[in-house]
């Protein structure tokens, strides 16, 4: 059984979140492992910044993170080089 989870590369001011994109399985590599080898940000969760948010199969949010901009950067990079 394929799995679809994903991840979603956002960017959050106050409470308003823009899709950046998404990032689904690359490789060998599954977005549960992709998420959490990602370095998280430390600080208060409430400042403005890019955020990675992962999905279930069934689309409900399971897990969320603030990230760098290198860090959001380094997915979508990703997502360019796999098309």
């Amino acid at each position: 059984m394929l799995n679809q989870s994903k991840i979603l590369v956002l960017y959050e001011v106050s409470s308003q979140k823009v899709v950046l994109g998404e990032v689904l399985s690359a490789g060998r590599a599954d977005a549960l492992s992709m998420w959490r080898a990602a370095p998280e940000e430390r600080g208060p969760l409430n400042i403005p910044g890019f955020r990675l948010s992962l999905f279930d199969a069934d689309g409900r949010e399971i897990a969320g993170k603030a990230v760098s901009m290198l860090t959001a950067d380094a997915f979508l990079g990703g997502l360019r080089n796999a098309s």
